[in-house]
């Protein structure tokens, strides 16, 4: 059975200015095909962004505002845009923190011994949640409009 990488992602979202300076994401490791990952992504507990890891907007990205330029910041919008090109570092990130799975594989005639480190697809699978931060820190998902 195939076992593929697939990651959450929680753009974090100021509740007064409506800009992303942070990203949480969160990787996992689920066995199957499409349907066995769309369902355990589906099954996670709606608050689990609470164990994700927190990840800086990266600081090429730049907002020209009235007050002056703001680095590693991005509208909602530009966020969407550019979406992969935020998170492809984040990704590199979350497969190095994985250790390598090892196990037996008894498909083939001999027990061989296997040791794989997961990697996200070419075209990984992600789920992508915007967070509302309110001044006082509570995080609430928002679901997409």
């Amino acid at each position: 059975m195939k076992s593929e990488l697939v990651a959450n992602f929680w753009p974090v979202v100021d509740g007064t200015t409506g800009l992303i300076q942070r990203v949480l994401a969160r990787a996992y490791v689920v066995a199957g095909g499409d349907a066995a990952i769309s369902g355990t992504l589906s099954a996670l507990a709606p608050d689990d962004f609470r164990l994700a890891r927190a990840f800086p907007i990266p600081a090429r990205f730049e907002l020209v505002t009235e007050h002056g330029t703001l680095k590693g910041c991005v509208s909602v919008e530009r966020y969407q845009q550019h979406e992969f090109a935020i998170i492809e570092p984040i990704i590199r990130a979350l497969e190095s923190g994985f250790a390598k799975l090892q196990g037996i594989n008894v498909e083939s005639k001999e027990p061989v011994g296997v040791g794989l480190i997961p990697r996200f697809p070419q075209d990984p699978y992600i789920i992508t949640t915007f967070l509302l931060e309110a001044p006082d820190g509570t995080l609430t998902p928002q679901l997409p409009g």
